[in-house]
């Protein structure tokens, strides 16, 4: 988080009022650091966008001024996110009165299931309109907006409804960010355009963790786990600290641990860890799959973090018999009073505090004294053990061919996104260990089908120098084809993966409903000449051929900074079945459905 020294002031120019909440409001954020925002200006917000900067340029990426990208309201939903997953920073979106909340809070909702600190800005109604049936009446009403924000936020909805409590009302909403959790703050535009006051610093928050649940870790674990068999669990709360790929291999070597991890817990673990089983659940890797089923009350696992989602434990509860929990996160989602112990067979057992400090405390406690033997792990190479058909529909790529010559590729200073299409659940399996030049998040709790779009501009926009890559779908296109101008200059990179179907609903109902006629799957998608729509919208535009022979080049274009944004369109076989899917058992209970 920046400091005040760190960033600029808001330009002031005609028109702009000097005390009114709206310039209190987005001064207070700036002085927090966050200075970036995205979405579409008008209705209710214009008095609060006018105190903004235009984002036009990468340049301006990091002046230290408040700016504005306009960008529809779906996609900038996720521009927060993906801003915080490249950079740990906090950015915000922008929505006026009425559908855009709508289409905005897709991507709130996947702030909050992935635990990400976010700032949405919501336009209300006018307090003197209410009643009146306003254009998109969001009052108790029309939509009723504030009770919906509040069902699904909590606390994390701000109200600003009196500009006497807006200093209050803005140190909450710090609170919820520093948790680690979105803020919606939602305003009337008339309250908000009064004058007012509030002086509301960042305070940041110390690195720290619980001394006392560390000294019950010491002097419980190491007899506990005499013998027994120890399993790491690395989740998506520990890639946010730096250097966790060391200490996650340095810590699976001293317990002889196999480690497993999740989607997005996988870049904090090295590609190097010799203990590394692979991803799990979802797109899970054969052998990693294989040690979570075979977990019994007689094993103990560590968890970094907790990944509770379908998609990471599919609605099941960890087996083991004795569970650690080590985290930060006070209300991480799924959370129940803090907590995880409904998630677990066993015992379970909580450490609180800054993963990174905990870790390195135990390392250097297990180096000093040594530890109790165990029996070691058996170390896996490949971490698949099933055979995949190569044979593909003519004018397709073998997409296992595609991951692996681009797993070959990949360059220092990379990130990557996956959306909610076949790329979020086959690269994973086909490159089975992380690599240590491209890091991947995916919102998959959320499964937003079109949200890696506004995550890939999120991530360019907070670090352009890092090299940003987004593989999406010819289904979830239809959710952000439209917003592809206004980043055609962002040097963004995205590939389509074109199998002209919905396939993850195309090939799971042929396991859920495999009686019923395929027609009624409403699964199949017409085609679309993504090159000619890429090039329309101002970007270039290449597509690779089903032999793979200029990938290569198209890679290397790819690294070659242009100024201008480059579509990539990649021909896949929908029926070719790669990663695995295991919730779709859970879709065949009548109990989930």
């Amino acid at each position: 988080m920046a400091t005040v020294s760190q960033v600029a002031a808001v330009p002031r120019g005609a028109g702009l009022e000097e005390v009114s909440g709206n310039r209190i409001l987005i001064d207070t954020l700036r002085r927090w650091g966050i200075t970036f925002f995205a979405g579409v200006n008008g209705g209710g917000v214009i008095h609060v966008a006018k105190q903004m900067e235009p984002f036009t340029d990468l340049a301006q990426a990091a002046d230290g001024v408040t700016r504005m990208l306009t960008m529809s309201e779906y996609a900038a939903g996720f521009v927060p996110l993906g801003y915080y997953f490249a950079s740990g920073r906090i950015a915000g979106c922008v929505t006026t009165t009425g559908a855009a909340t709508k289409l905005g809070g897709c991507g709130l909702t996947d702030a909050k299931l992935h635990n990400v600190p976010a700032v949405y800005l919501i336009a209300l109604n006018s307090t003197l309109s209410i009643g009146q049936a306003p254009l998109q009446d969001v009052s108790a009403y029309g939509m009723n907006t504030v009770p919906q924000l509040q069902a699904e936020l909590g606390d994390g909805c701000i109200v600003i409804d009196n500009m006497q409590r807006l200093d209050t009302q803005l140190r909450r909403a710090q609170e919820v960010l520093q948790e680690s959790r979105p803020v919606a703050i939602a305003f009337h535009p008339d309250i908000l355009s009064k004058p007012g006051e509030a002086d509301v610093p960042w305070v940041e928050r110390p690195r720290r963790f619980s001394r006392d649940d560390l000294k019950e870790f010491f002097r419980s674990f190491p007899a506990r786990s005499a013998g027994r068999r120890v399993i790491l669990y690395v989740g998506s709360e520990a890639a946010r600290y730096a250097g966790m790929e060391r200490l996650t291999t340095h810590l699976a070597e001293v317990l002889r641990a196999p480690t497993v991890w999740s989607v997005n817990g996988a870049s904090a673990v090295s590609r190097t860890n010799r203990y590394g089983y692979g991803y799990i659940s979802f797109g899970g890797n054969d052998r990693a799959m294989e040690l979570w089923r075979s977990i019994t009350p007689e094993d103990i696992v560590i968890a970094l973090g907790f990944d509770a989602g379908e998609y990471s434990l599919n609605l099941s509860k960890i087996p083991a018999g004795v569970v650690w929990h080590i985290t930060d996160l006070p209300a991480a989602y799924g959370h129940k009073h803090g907590e995880f112990k409904h998630r677990v067979a066993g015992e379970y057992h909580l450490v609180r505090g800054d993963l990174g400090l905990i870790v390195e405390e135990i390392l250097a406690r297990f180096g000093r004294e040594g530890f109790p033997k165990r029996p070691d792990a058996d170390l896996p190479g490949s971490l698949n053990t099933r055979t995949i058909s190569r044979d593909v529909k003519q004018g397709c790529v073998d997409f296992i061919a595609f991951y692996e010559m681009l797993d070959r590729l990949w360059r220092p200073h990379s990130i990557g996104f996956d959306d909610v299409c076949i790329a979020y659940k086959d690269r994973q399996y086909v490159t089975q260990r992380p690599h240590p030049s491209i890091r991947f998040f995916t919102t998959h709790d959320g499964s937003a089908m079109g949200g890696a779009f506004g995550l890939g501009v999120g991530a360019k926009i907070a670090d352009p120098s890092l090299h940003t890559f987004v593989f999406t779908g010819d289904g979830c296109w239809r959710l952000f084809g439209g917003a592809l101008a206004d980043a055609a200059a962002l040097d963004l990179r995205v590939f389509i993966i074109n199998n002209g179907t919905y396939a993850i609903v195309d090939k799971g109902l042929e396991v859920v409903i495999p009686e019923v006629d395929k027609r009624r799957y409403h699964s199949r998608l017409p085609g679309i000449d993504f090159v000619a729509a890429a090039k329309a919208h101002g970007w270039d535009g290449y597509a690779v051929k089903p032999d793979l022979s200029n990938l290569r080049e198209i890679i290397e274009a790819c690294y070659a900074p242009r100024g201008r944004s480059i579509l990539v369109d990649v021909p896949v076989d929908g029926d070719q079945i790669v990663g695995l899917n295991p919730r779709l058992l859970n879709l065949t209970m009548k109990t989930y459905l």
